[in-house]
């Protein structure tokens, strides 16, 4: 049977060449070509010792110098152009083949983390059922998927989202928290004493984050870190 995949898939690739959701060069078995991912901005030291954000001779970014259930995070990139295409795609666009490549990227930063890779489980944000229905799928959990298969953590729905919050992206730091609060539940027991990954696409201010962290911390997780694709300059 995958002789048989291989070379269908070759067939198609020949018939239907790949292109590069950047640029459209005509690429090979990914998303992306090899020049668009050099360009990439990844994130890199000095980071917010809470999100991972890159900071500026700074222990905390602006955001984190408020309190946070976060213990410590992670992102693969800086959440500027391109990479707000990227996510659009992915999240917006039907571009689901981008939870391999972001996801893979995702679960080295989890594979070389200290913290991260001793986590118990991963726990991805959850959508709103009717936001699910509309987009057919969870980008945050796809990408969960990838990360637990690749380091060998445990994913679960550990979180369900009880209403249909607005949209953050237009709302000031107040309104966002207003907004989020308490929308979201625990879904599953067994996280007492856990340390847990939470996932997600992007983080702006990590409003939503946190209050996913602090409702996993209320049922009693020991630690919750913070794993996205990309993340908001500070």
């Amino acid at each position: 049977m995958s002789i048989i995949h291989t070379i269908s898939t070759a067939m198609m690739d020949f018939l239907l060449p790949q292109r590069c959701l950047l640029c459209d060069a005509e690429i090979t078995g990914s998303s992306l070509c090899n020049n668009c991912l050099d360009y990439l901005p990844l994130c890199r030291s000095p980071l917010c010792s809470k999100c991972g954000r890159p900071v500026k001779k700074r222990k905390f970014c602006g955001y984190c110098d408020e309190k946070t259930y976060i213990d410590h995070g992670r992102s693969f990139m800086v959440f500027v152009p391109p990479v707000d295409k990227i996510i659009h795609l992915f999240k917006y666009r039907k571009k689901t083949s981008l939870s391999k490549l972001l996801g893979r990227a995702m679960a080295n930063l989890v594979k070389a983390d200290h913290y991260m890779k001793k986590a118990d489980m991963i726990v991805p944000v959850p959508l709103f059922w009717w936001k699910y229905l509309k987009r057919g799928y969870n980008q945050a959990a796809l990408l969960a998927d990838v990360i637990s298969s690749e380091n060998n953590i445990i994913n679960i729905e550990g979180l369900k989202r009880t209403r249909n919050t607005r949209s953050q992206t237009k709302l000031c730091d107040n309104a966002r928290r207003k907004n989020i609060f308490n929308a979201f539940q625990i879904r599953e027991n067994g996280i007492e004493g856990k340390c847990i990954i939470l996932v997600d696409d992007v983080m702006t201010t990590g409003v939503t984050i946190n209050e996913c962290a602090r409702v996993l911390k209320e049922a009693g997780a020991k630690e919750v870190y913070s794993c996205v694709a990309a993340i908001t300059p500070s």
